[in-house]
């Protein structure tokens, strides 16, 4: 008994040695890969500043059903306007930042919408917009067996990369 308790401390102790003497040095480069890290091991802090900048958004809205933004819920977007039923236009802050090279996203905020079959796109052209917005978003309802129409009764969020 005393020997296989012996053999099992050197066993599991040399493994926590070895553990503890690989440096950064000993690795090849991309030898750890994505597969290799465990899930939460890497914080927003391990990160290259380019590499956090990259991965944050720049600029996102909550739009409510008076074509008005959710103060504490926006961040680099400076007017937003309805010109017609379903169709809203978006200013941004930065004028650095181009939303036709970055991919904006728009989703349906359930909770201040007034209609249950809702959705919001991303309109590219902002038609219907002037010159000086820089993203356009079309809202729309429906109901079963008909067409979807312009609708004033959703709220929406976007999101700039």
């Amino acid at each position: 008994m005393v020997v296989a308790l012996l053999a099992l401390l050197l066993a599991t102790g040399g493994v926590g040695y070895a553990a503890g003497q690989i440096r950064t040095k000993d690795l090849r480069d991309g030898a750890v890969t994505s597969l290799k890290i465990r899930d939460g091991a890497v914080a927003p802090a391990d990160l290259d500043p380019s590499t956090r900048s990259a991965m944050r958004a720049r600029a996102w809205a909550n739009v409510d059903l008076e074509a008005s933004f959710v103060a504490e819920r926006t961040k680099g977007f400076t007017t937003v306007t309805r010109p017609r039923t379903g169709v809203y236009c978006l200013t941004l802050s930065d004028d650095s930042l181009d939303p036709t090279t970055t991919a904006p996203v728009v989703t349906v905020d359930w909770d201040a919408s007034a209609a249950p079959n809702i959705t919001a796109y991303l309109s590219k052209s902002a038609h219907q917009c002037p010159e000086s917005a820089d993203v356009g978003v079309r809202t729309y309802a429906w109901t079963a067996g008909h067409n979807s129409k312009l609708s004033d009764t959703v709220a929406f969020t976007i999101v700039v990369p």
